[in-house]
């Protein structure tokens, strides 16, 4: 047999057994993912990008690949045994969404695939099913696309979530972020400027042969494109740059504003808490434009697990940022040592994660409308805690990286109702990134009635779906 050939199975087999374990025993895509590649180190770049692009992309268009093969087989989705329902979705996808392999070799492995698996009487089954498919694929046929269940087949996301949205949105909007949702995000990282030049940065990246372009919301943030494997990265071994998407750093920059708002009325050392950090991008971002400022400032940036708390030392470590401490601490306990000692708290609480499925493609299947109405009941819970850390005249930001009223707007209504917190006006805070963003032709980040808060919206803005407003604690 070939070397090419061989390894083509072996891909496919590989992508298979990411695939049952994601879409059949729920374990999460990317760490699925992240161990069958280390499993498989011999990879090269390309047969990387094949096994990952296959793995992600059948679990992002799962309901859709569904809602076909369910057209042209006599045994529906459902009924089927798990090993062939991913053999069908996968090759299903390979048929619709990758140009790379011919169809005829696509039903061949995926034939081949379920002999190898133990069910070689199935094997008629899945040809037949898959070459029927192949034959019609420029025919298929969905629910009308203005329609709720139109939209929710043709983006693969349940249904629920584009009724929802559709009440909040209306239908045209609802499909701008339902299709960006859908399409690939950029790797965006943000430039530790304290640490190096832009010019040195961008000189480094593009050495390693990565194209480096500068995001139109934030002189500090790069697009990345041709990136293999980022720890390879000389500028991110260095800590020159971290991980972030433009969302986080937007809410990163209101805090750093309302650092820099607390420094004009105070001559001493600032504290700032973020009390669910991991992986620390906010108390980074943070940290380094006091350093560069001149912010003479101490970070404590606490979560949950030592697993999680073990992320924030590396970032630290990597982007030498001594002056961020991390801690194991559990949101929902009162800490006495810390009220009313922040002068800038973060609260990036747990979310039901909706703004980030373009990048954790699985997020959408877990998630319901029950543990939607939870985890805004645990963000209540959290607040009530933590808000009694700021000082009066401090600053507590809330934010969110998910798209969902109840979550977002309500809950920011809440924290103005029961506590001691007024709204900040953050237009002015936002007036660089807003006017780089209409030079760029794109919407502007518009902030809601009561003018604290700002919901990005992918496809409407260029950026994840993300939620933040700032309150600044009463009695000074």
């Amino acid at each position: 047999m070939p070397a090419g050939q061989e390894k083509g199975e072996d891909l496919r087999a590989a992508a298979l057994e990411v695939l049952l374990e994601v879409l059949e025993k729920k374990e999460f895509c990317h760490l699925a993912l992240r161990r069958s590649l280390k499993a498989h180190a011999g990879y090269d770049k390309r047969q990387r990008a094949f096994f990952t692009r296959l793995t992600e992309g059948t679990v992002e268009r799962c309901l859709e690949l569904d809602y076909i093969i369910d057209q042209y087989s006599s045994t529906p989705i459902g009924k089927m045994k798990p090993v062939i329902r991913s053999i069908l979705r996968m090759s299903v996808y390979q048929l619709l969404y990758m140009d790379g392999t011919p169809d005829a070799a696509v039903c061949n492995e995926a034939v081949k695939l379920t002999v190898k698996k133990g069910f070689a009487g199935l094997r008629g089954f899945v040809n037949g099913v898959l070459r029927k498919i192949a034959s019609q694929k420029e025919a298929l046929t969905y629910p009308p696309e203005d329609t709720a269940e139109g939209l929710s087949v043709r983006s693969s996301t349940p249904l629920w979530i584009v009724q929802k949205w559709q009440a909040v949105y209306g239908t045209a909007r609802t499909r701008q972020i339902l299709s960006a949702l859908s399409g690939e995000r950029p790797l965006i990282v943000h430039m530790n400027l304290s640490a190096e030049k832009e010019e040195t940065i961008t000189a480094s990246l593009r050495k390693q042969g990565v194209h480096a372009s500068p995001h139109p919301y934030s002189g500090e943030a790069l697009c990345l494109e041709h990136v293999d494997r980022l720890e390879d990265l000389l500028a991110f071994q260095n800590g020159w740059i971290q991980v972030q998407d433009i969302s986080s750093q937007i809410a990163s920059h209101l805090a750093l504003f309302a650092l820099q708002s607390a420094w004009q009325n105070h001559s001493e050392e600032l504290r700032v808490l973020d009390v669910c950090a991991a992986p620390g991008g906010k108390s980074l971002y943070v940290a380094q434009g006091a350093r560069r400022l001149g912010i003479p400032a101490q970070f404590t940036a606490r979560d949950l697990t030592e697993q999680k708390a073990e992320q924030i030392r590396e970032n630290c470590r990597r982007l030498q940022l001594c002056e961020v401490h991390t801690q194991v601490w559990d949101a929902l306990k009162i800490d006495p040592g810390w009220e009313q000692s922040a002068d800038v708290l973060i609260a990036d609480l747990p979310c039901s994660g909706l703004g980030i499925m373009a990048r954790k493609n699985d997020i959408k299947y877990r998630m319901t409308e029950e543990a939607q109405r939870e985890l805004a009941d645990l963000q209540r819970q959290i607040l009530s805690v933590v808000w009694r850390y700021v000082k009066p005249g401090g600053y507590l930001l809330f934010s969110t990286c998910t798209i969902n009223t109840g979550e977002n707007e309500e809950n920011t209504r809440w924290l103005w109702e029961q506590f001691p917190l007024a709204p900040v006006e953050i237009a002015g805070w936002l007036g660089e990134l807003t006017g780089s963003a209409q030079e760029s032709g794109l919407a502007p980040l518009s902030v809601d009635v009561q003018g604290n808060s700002l919901q990005l919206l992918p496809g409407i803005h260029d950026s994840d779906g993300f939620f933040v407003s700032v309150f600044r604690r009463c009695g000074e």
